[in-house]
């Protein structure tokens, strides 16, 4: 409601009555900060909850996007698309078809990712075949049953020795034992069950997540252009110029970190890979994959690494191989360090190494695993607000 500038009064007690109420909101956040927190924190994980699917989807499209655009690009140098593409970039209806251009590249962007995908579950196979040699799910199964006959035979034998020797007990005893067997399997089957059944909604977010990627990839620039108009429409020109600035260089901060995190993670995983198999450790190519994904982390991936090499180690029949795998990957770990990180990453996001480690650790102990793998772009996304507005302080040097 408007307030009425010709009544003084009325102006004066109005924002009397807003500014107590202000006051005592923020005193009552105050005394009951903890409250409050957990309030929010159920309120945001409601609303992710909801649009889990969406924000996942959004996720995957910025990702993928530059090979779609390498596979655009490449797709253009042939003749006939390039004639569809200068008939197409005309005004009107035959300039919204050329958006439809993008089906393509971005099918043959999915087929990649799903190639690459399945090359990985092939070579993880294949290192889990060579040293699972003649396992299989039978004799696993068998090696179950025989261990469910054992105790039947043990709880048996019990309850003949307690009955031939009078103990009246034993037969609550043997009740009671099978009522905690019975209970253990029952807690077991229900948490298999929720464990399914959250698989299988995570797997239908997943679904409906890549089909929004897809649909994103694929009317990206109809999708820009409804963005600029939105901003157009409610900002002025000078703030729109200004806000589109800022999103160009967001978008080249985030963009370059992603894709040198990528380059990374790849590096390690084939040198750790190859380090590990030169000293024969098993599980190699497996750890190193997995040294490689969490190395998307900073600073992590080399610990997880390490601590899975050692552990493979120290199982195989020569101990040593678990010394030697530290040693490896510790190396590796230097060389990102020094080398990798500074010159594909480091330029990107241009944080000084302490920043970073402050930004995981603050990330870390706010919001988890979530919190770490932002918390780097997030780090520089205030660096670029600082460099703005105090250049003063925060310059670019």
């Amino acid at each position: 409601m408007k307030l009425q500038k010709n009544n003084r009064y009325f102006n004066i007690a109005a924002y009397a009555v807003i500014s107590c109420l202000i006051v005592v909101l923020g005193i009552f956040i105050l005394l009951n900060f903890l409250a409050v927190w957990q309030w929010i924190r159920k309120i945001a994980n409601v609303f992710y909850v909801l649009i889990e699917p969406l924000l996942i989807g959004v996720i995957l499209a910025y990702l993928l996007d530059p090979i779609v655009g390498f596979y655009e690009r490449r797709l253009s140098h042939i003749k006939t698309h390039k004639k569809k593409f200068h008939m197409l970039s005309h005004k009107g209806q035959k300039k919204e078809k050329r958006w439809h251009m993008r089906t393509v590249p971005t099918l043959l962007t999915f087929l990649t990712v799903v190639c690459v995908l399945g090359l990985f579950v092939l070579m993880i196979q294949m290192n889990i075949g060579q040293i699972a040699g003649s396992f299989s799910l039978s004799s696993l199964g068998e090696s179950l049953e025989s261990y469910v006959a054992y105790f039947e035979d043990m709880i048996g034998g019990i309850t003949q020795f307690t009955d031939e020797m009078g103990i009246t007990k034993g037969q609550g005893l043997m009740e009671r034992l099978y009522a905690g067997v019975n209970e253990f399997v029952v807690g077991v089957y229900n948490e298999l069950s929720n464990g399914l059944l959250a698989i299988g909604i995570h797997a239908m977010n997943w679904l409906l997540a890549v089909v929004v990627a897809f649909y994103l990839l694929q009317d990206k620039e109809k999708i820009l252009v409804f963005f600029k108009r939105l901003l157009k429409y409610i900002l002025k020109d000078e703030r729109y110029e200004k806000i589109s600035a800022l999103g160009r260089q967001v978008d080249g901060i985030l963009s370059g970190y992603i894709r040198g995190e990528i380059i990374d993670a790849i590096i390690i995983t084939i040198l750790t890979s190859g380090a590990l198999i030169l000293i024969r450790l098993d599980f190699a190519v497996i750890i190193g994959i997995i040294a490689g994904t969490f190395n998307l982390i900073p600073y992590f991936g080399p610990i997880v690494g390490l601590v899975l090499a050692v552990f493979i180690g120290i199982l195989d029949a020569n101990p040593m191989k678990a010394v030697y795998g530290a040693i490896a990957i510790l190396i590796i770990q230097q060389i990102d360090g020094w080398f990798i990180v500074p010159k594909i990453v480091g330029d990107c996001v241009k944080l000084h190494p302490i920043v970073v480690l402050l930004a995981i650790l603050i990330g870390g102990n706010l919001f988890g695993l979530i919190g770490m793998l932002v918390a780097v772009p997030v780090a520089a996304l205030i660096r670029l607000l600082l460099v703005r507005h105090i250049p003063e302080v925060f310059s670019e040097t």
